[in-house]
């Protein structure tokens, strides 16, 4: 037998079904509004797939619901799995206006290809779809700004294998715009102050994740949050300028993986 849905699977599922009803629809209805099989509908209502994000946007839309009346039940699903602190982390992520990130052993999750997360989750497709959709914050209506320090060791680590690292690679150097900016940071100059990190300003306060041996941690501490902000910043002076960091992206994408 299956594993039974998730408690949030199951909330989203009894929802759903919820809300066809009140509206009056058939599943086949609703199906047809969308438009998907019937199937699709059964399934999503019973709990026994996961649908997309995607989708559960199309059936509020067919039901006219308020936008995320669904997919706010949805989101639960990406984050009930979690450690209580990466719960916490992902929470106030979605609620910034700007993250900061350093990594020093993989690429970040918000700009992970597919093909990479797969590798790093062993091929739990349920994570690496939770991953991907978490990426959805790069691209809404009002998207946070995103500046990350990467050390060059992140380039070097195999996930996946060539194919794989060089489409990544590719996928960072694609990322950047005005308001998406990477920058690598040379491992022979850096100071090494700490451990990977982000900061986030989530209604004009800042809140910090950071990665310990045995747990991350959330913390809005004064102290905490102004010893960040000075490795941060010591970080950035390390860092090579943002054309300099492309370039030795692109660089390291053709030489060591392909």
């Amino acid at each position: 037998m299956g594993n039974p849905p998730s408690p949030a699977l199951k909330k989203l599922a009894a929802a759903v079904r919820r809300y066809r009803k009140l509206r009056g629809h058939t599943q086949a209805q609703l199906a047809a509004l969308i438009p998907c099989s019937d199937k699709t509908i059964s399934a999503i209502e019973t709990g026994r797939e996961r649908p997309s994000r995607e989708m559960i946007v199309a059936v509020e839309a067919a039901l006219t619901l308020p936008p995320e009346a669904l997919v706010d039940i949805y989101d639960l699903l990406d984050i009930e799995s979690l450690p209580s602190w990466m719960r916490d982390w992902l929470i106030e992520e979605r609620r910034a206006s700007s993250l900061r990130n350093f990594e020093m052993a993989i690429i970040p999750g918000l700009l992970q290809t597919e093909d990479y997360a797969r590798s790093l989750l062993k091929g739990d497709e349920a994570a690496v779809q939770a991953r991907m959709e978490r990426q959805a914050i790069l691209t809404g209506e009002t998207p946070p700004t995103l500046r990350c320090v990467l050390d060059e060791a992140v380039l070097y680590r195999n996930k996946g294998g060539p194919e794989v690292m060089h489409n990544q690679l590719k996928r960072l150097v694609e990322s950047v715009s005005e308001r998406l900016t990477i920058q690598i940071i040379r491992s022979d100059v850096s100071p090494r102050l700490s451990g990977a990190f982000a900061i986030g300003n989530v209604d004009g306060r800042e809140v910090a994740y950071v990665e310990t041996a045995v747990r991350g941690i959330v913390t809005g501490s004064h102290d905490d949050i102004a010893r960040l902000e000075d490795v941060w910043e010591t970080i950035r002076t390390y860092a090579l300028p943002q054309q300099e960091s492309l370039d030795f992206i692109q660089r390291t994408a053709e030489e060591r993986w392909t």
